[in-house]
Protein backbone atom coordinates (compact mmCIF):
# COMPACT_ATOMS: atom_id res chain seq x y z
CA UNK A 1 0.00 0.00 0.00
CA UNK A 2 3.04 2.60 0.92
CA UNK A 3 4.30 1.76 -2.57
CA UNK A 4 1.13 3.18 -4.46
CA UNK A 5 0.83 5.83 -1.63
CA UNK A 6 4.38 6.85 -3.41
CA UNK A 7 3.24 6.52 -6.99
CA UNK A 8 -0.01 8.54 -6.93
CA UNK A 9 2.92 11.54 -4.67
CA UNK A 10 5.01 10.79 -8.02
CA UNK A 11 2.15 11.16 -10.16
CA UNK A 12 0.88 14.25 -8.43
CA UNK A 13 4.42 15.90 -8.22
CA UNK A 14 4.65 15.68 -11.96
CA UNK A 15 1.34 17.10 -13.33
CA UNK A 16 1.90 19.79 -10.75
CA UNK A 17 5.57 20.75 -11.56
CA UNK A 18 4.47 20.25 -15.09
CA UNK A 19 1.53 21.96 -15.32
CA UNK A 20 2.77 24.69 -12.98
CA UNK A 21 5.65 25.09 -15.98
CA UNK A 22 3.36 24.97 -18.86
CA UNK A 23 0.22 27.04 -17.39
CA UNK A 24 2.02 29.79 -15.73
CA UNK A 25 5.00 30.18 -17.44
CA UNK A 26 5.49 28.57 -21.24
CA UNK A 27 2.03 29.15 -22.49
CA UNK A 28 0.77 31.42 -20.48
CA UNK A 29 -0.09 34.09 -22.75
CA UNK A 30 -0.96 31.48 -25.17
CA UNK A 31 -4.07 30.36 -23.15
CA UNK A 32 -4.55 34.21 -21.66
CA UNK A 33 -4.99 34.79 -25.10
CA UNK A 34 -7.40 32.07 -26.56
CA UNK A 35 -9.36 31.88 -23.02
CA UNK A 36 -10.20 35.55 -22.85
CA UNK A 37 -13.45 36.11 -23.35
CA UNK A 38 -14.55 32.88 -21.39
CA UNK A 39 -11.61 32.98 -18.61
CA UNK A 40 -12.57 33.79 -14.96
CA UNK A 41 -10.71 36.40 -13.81
CA UNK A 42 -9.22 35.05 -10.91
CA UNK A 43 -8.79 31.14 -10.41
CA UNK A 44 -11.30 29.35 -8.39
CA UNK A 45 -9.23 27.22 -6.15
CA UNK A 46 -11.32 24.38 -4.81
CA UNK A 47 -12.17 22.86 -8.64
CA UNK A 48 -8.32 23.49 -9.25
CA UNK A 49 -7.49 21.24 -5.83
CA UNK A 50 -10.09 18.64 -6.89
CA UNK A 51 -8.56 17.91 -10.11
CA UNK A 52 -5.15 18.01 -9.30
CA UNK A 53 -6.14 15.18 -6.40
CA UNK A 54 -8.75 13.39 -8.72
CA UNK A 55 -6.58 13.04 -11.90
CA UNK A 56 -3.70 11.28 -10.93
CA UNK A 57 -5.59 8.77 -8.74
CA UNK A 58 -7.73 8.27 -11.43
CA UNK A 59 -4.81 8.21 -14.22
CA UNK A 60 -3.31 5.26 -12.16
CA UNK A 61 -6.26 3.19 -11.78
CA UNK A 62 -6.57 3.30 -15.36
CA UNK A 63 -2.77 3.14 -16.37
CA UNK A 64 -1.68 0.46 -13.87
CA UNK A 65 -4.34 -1.55 -13.43
CA UNK A 66 -3.89 -4.60 -14.51
CA UNK A 67 -0.39 -4.19 -13.78
CA UNK A 68 1.96 -3.15 -17.43
CA UNK A 69 4.45 -5.24 -18.76
CA UNK A 70 6.94 -2.41 -19.02
CA UNK A 71 7.97 1.52 -18.50
CA UNK A 72 6.74 1.90 -22.37
CA UNK A 73 3.67 -0.07 -21.77
CA UNK A 74 2.47 2.17 -18.80
CA UNK A 75 3.51 5.40 -20.66
CA UNK A 76 1.31 4.33 -23.77
CA UNK A 77 -1.63 3.56 -21.44
CA UNK A 78 -0.98 7.20 -19.73
CA UNK A 79 -0.88 8.88 -22.30
CA UNK A 80 -4.28 7.18 -23.95
CA UNK A 81 -5.88 8.13 -20.98
CA UNK A 82 -4.77 11.82 -21.51
CA UNK A 83 -5.75 11.88 -25.05
CA UNK A 84 -9.28 10.71 -24.32
CA UNK A 85 -9.83 13.10 -21.05
CA UNK A 86 -8.59 16.09 -22.74
CA UNK A 87 -10.04 15.48 -26.00
CA UNK A 88 -13.30 14.66 -24.39
CA UNK A 89 -12.77 18.32 -22.56
CA UNK A 90 -11.15 20.36 -25.15
CA UNK A 91 -13.90 18.59 -28.24
CA UNK A 92 -16.80 19.57 -25.70
CA UNK A 93 -15.94 22.91 -25.61
CA UNK A 94 -15.28 23.63 -29.09
CA UNK A 95 -18.86 22.08 -29.74
CA UNK A 96 -20.03 24.52 -27.29
CA UNK A 97 -18.73 27.26 -26.78
CA UNK A 98 -18.16 29.88 -29.20
CA UNK A 99 -14.56 31.43 -28.69
CA UNK A 100 -13.17 27.69 -28.25
CA UNK A 101 -10.51 27.64 -31.05
CA UNK A 102 -9.47 24.73 -32.49
CA UNK A 103 -5.70 25.52 -31.59
CA UNK A 104 -6.27 25.78 -28.30
CA UNK A 105 -8.14 22.35 -28.32
CA UNK A 106 -5.25 20.36 -30.18
CA UNK A 107 -2.90 22.12 -28.03
CA UNK A 108 -4.49 21.80 -24.78
CA UNK A 109 -4.95 18.10 -25.95
CA UNK A 110 -1.42 17.18 -26.71
CA UNK A 111 -0.53 18.99 -23.65
CA UNK A 112 -2.80 16.42 -21.61
CA UNK A 113 -1.67 14.05 -23.05
CA UNK A 114 2.14 14.56 -23.03
CA UNK A 115 1.57 15.47 -19.20
CA UNK A 116 -0.23 12.52 -18.61
CA UNK A 117 2.01 10.41 -20.49
CA UNK A 118 4.77 11.43 -17.77
CA UNK A 119 2.92 10.83 -15.04
CA UNK A 120 2.19 7.56 -15.79
CA UNK A 121 5.23 6.75 -16.59
CA UNK A 122 6.43 8.33 -13.13
CA UNK A 123 4.32 6.59 -10.83
CA UNK A 124 5.08 3.10 -12.87
CA UNK A 125 8.41 3.90 -12.11
CA UNK A 126 7.83 4.68 -8.55
CA UNK A 127 5.47 1.38 -8.20
CA UNK A 128 8.25 -0.72 -9.50
CA UNK A 129 10.70 0.70 -7.21
CA UNK A 130 8.68 0.58 -4.17
CA UNK A 131 7.59 -2.82 -4.53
Amino acid sequence: MAAWAWAYGAALLVIGALDALWLGVLAKDFYRSEMASVAATDVRLLPAVLFYLAYPAGLMALTLVPAPESLPAAVLRAALVGLVAYATYDLTNLATLKQWSWGLAITDTVWGTFLSAAAGGAAYWTLRRMA
